[in-house]
């Protein structure tokens, strides 16, 4: 979220505030215009905020979608008595009809797939992420992770292979790596939680 003069007058996303012109605001765009004070700056209520844009986004992708499956299912359902003609359907030439009637399916399932993009955009508008969701995931695997290794424990880690843990600290486990042990000195390294699996 930056701050910016007004260039055009609007309101407050959140209180409703008149914002004139040459006045200072907050804006994002994935949430809109905020008068000074009024941003959101807690994780869930700027996820609020985005969620509320993007639905309104996703309703209308979603409304487009189904005007053209309705009129792409209208298309395909045409003629049902010529349609079911097999001599129609199958007699060699030209038939302009018959031809024009096939251009005219085409371009319904045509239609029928932008319909089906429109709705996964739809869906992936909905998917709304907050800097920090990614560490939160983590963190949960961390926390998950740490009622079934402890110091001892044999892991194993994707890219070292199997070892075992030496120290448990707040976001990592110590682990010494059996497939990497020099003759001398152990390959020993700190690796985040969320690397390893237990053995």
């Amino acid at each position: 979220m930056r701050q910016l003069i007004v260039k055009y007058d609007g309101q407050c996303a959140k209180c409703g505030t008149d914002l004139e012109q040459g006045q200072a605001a907050m804006y994002e765009k994935s949430m809109g215009i905020f008068c000074m004070g009024c941003e959101p700056k807690d994780t869930e209520e700027i996820r609020a905020c985005r969620l509320a844009k993007a639905e309104r986004k996703a309703e209308r992708y979603e409304g487009w979608a189904e005007k053209r499956e309705q009129k792409a299912t209208a298309q395909l359902n045409s003629y049902p008595s010529i349609r079911h003609d097999y001599a129609f359907n199958t007699q060699p030439g030209h038939i302009p009809f018959r031809a024009k009637m096939i251009a005219s399916d085409d371009r319904a399932f045509d239609s029928l797939r932008t319909a089906k993009r429109m709705r996964d955009k739809a869906e992936s508008l909905r998917n709304v992420r907050i800097a920090g969701d990614a560490e939160n995931r983590r963190q949960t695997i961390r926390e998950k992770l740490d009622t079934l290794i402890s110091k001892g424990s044999k892991v194993y880690d994707a890219v070292f292979g199997p070892g075992e843990v030496l120290g448990v600290y707040k976001k990592s486990y110590r682990v010494k790596f059996t497939s990497k042990v020099d003759a001398v000195k152990p390959f020993i390294c700190a690796r985040d939680k969320s690397y390893v699996r237990p053995l």
